[in-house]
Formats: structure tokens, sequence, C-alpha cells
């Protein structure tokens, strides 16, 4: 049986890793014009073309009213385009606009959170770090 103060050591560990990452990425989205949930549409449309919106929905997690939303900011600030699949006319796919690809690669290299990860995780050895994941994993997969 576990002390349950490493319970709450733990708990509390990662709400402010969480918390702090989160931070960070709100100030770099914000630095970029954007909101966090339109930069990681941004990034996952660029990473593979062509999704749906129900595809974005179903891989980022996020309500499909709020997914629209976030996409007609995208569409209106003319950084991705819907258009009509060929195969099926009743699926628009997404893409991004060259200005949205260039914000995108931008803010892949000037992300202040992964940035901080990055500088933050170089104290620990590849072999601590897949320890870690695996730790993670092994959580998520209780939870």
């Amino acid at each position: 049986m576990h002390d349950p103060r490493h319970t709450a050591e733990v708990y509390h560990s990662f709400f402010s890793v969480a918390r702090q990452l989160k931070r960070l990425a709100h100030q770099s989205a914000a630095e970029a014009g954007l909101t966090v949930h339109q930069l990681d549409i941004l990034r996952l449309i660029r990473h593979i073309p062509g999704l749906t919106q129900k595809e974005v929905t179903e891989r980022l997690r996020v309500p499909k009213s709020r997914v629209s939303l976030h996409i007609d900011a995208l569409v209106e600030k003319e950084l991705a385009v819907r258009e009509t699949s060929r195969q099926d006319r009743r699926e628009t796919l997404l893409r991004l606009t060259p200005a949205g690809e260039e914000l995108s690669e931008r803010f892949d290299r000037e992300d202040q959170s992964r940035l901080a990860l990055e500088q933050a995780l170089g104290q620990f050895s590849a072999e601590e770090i897949g320890t870690l994941l695996d730790m993670h994993q092994r959580l998520l997969d209780k939870l």
C-alpha cells in the first residue's frame, strides 16, 4: 500500500507541471494571435492535410461546436481553407494556406512550452525519459 502523502505529492506535481506548460502554451499562442486550440488544429492539419472536421474533432477530443468555431476563425484569418471532397461531396476537407503553413512551422520552432520542456528534459537521459513516458502511460491506462 502506498503512503497517501505520495498520492498527494504526485497529484500536485502533475498539476504544477501541466499548469506551467499550459501557461507557456497560451503565452506563445497569444503571441501568434491565436488560441492554443487553433494552433493545435493548424499543427494537425499541417501534418495530416485533408482531414475532415470530424476527424479533427476525434483526434483532438474537443467538442464539435468548439472545433467548428476554431476552424471558422482560421478560415477567416486566411490560415486554412475548407475544400469539398472529390470522393464524397458531403465531406469537407481542411488544408492550410501558405500563411497557415508558415505560421504553423514558425510556431513549432518558437513554442515556449515545448522549448521550455525540451530544455528541462535535457537533464535526463533517454532511458529516464523512456521510463517517465512508460510510467505516465501505465498511470493513464489505470485512470
